[in-house]
């Protein structure tokens, strides 16, 4: 009987920690900072110690993808747009660091230290990366993704080539 009301306490904290449901008062910090946003579609973007939503959405015509934290603290906005949007020193530094890579996506981010560009990276060989830049062309991150990157239109669906 221990054994079996352990086991249950064991799953109902289990459950509550990986419960997906977006809390309320994050929905509200994101209506707050985008009232104009429509067809918000939220996902759970971290394991049950970061707590992170991430929300997809168009305003102005434009694909936007923000993370918040569960209290409802805004991390970061990045903003699809297009490749002949990003600064002459961004597309300088890529020509001369991943000349063999492709850019898939390009967006402008955000977040409460810094502004800057990202751009998503494909070689079909190699496969796939991320990379954040300054404004100036300077690199000042970089992910690793082993499989790749695939376009997406304007609604954040692949799009194939």
């Amino acid at each position: 009987m221990k054994k079996i009301a352990l086991l249950f306490i064991a799953v109902l904290f289990t459950s509550n920690i990986f419960s997906q449901a977006v809390p309320s008062k994050v929905k509200k910090a994101f209506k707050n900072q985008n009232p104009e946003a429509i067809d918000a579609n939220w996902n759970y973007d971290g394991d049950y110690k970061l707590r992170v939503w991430k929300v997809l959405y168009q305003s102005d015509d434009t694909l936007h993808s923000s993370w918040y934290d569960y209290k409802g603290n805004w991390i970061q906005t990045k903003t699809k747009v297009d490749i002949s949007a990003l600064p002459e020193a961004v597309l300088k530094s890529i020509e001369e660091e991943y000349a063999s890579y492709k850019i898939v996506i390009s967006a402008r981010f955000e977040n409460p230290e810094m502004n800057g560009y990202e751009v998503f990276l494909d070689n079909e060989y190699k496969g796939g990366f991320n990379v954040q830049y300054t404004k100036e062309g300077k690199m000042v991150h970089r992910t690793l993704k082993s499989n790749g990157y695939k376009p997406i239109d304007d609604d954040g669906k692949v799009v194939e080539e």
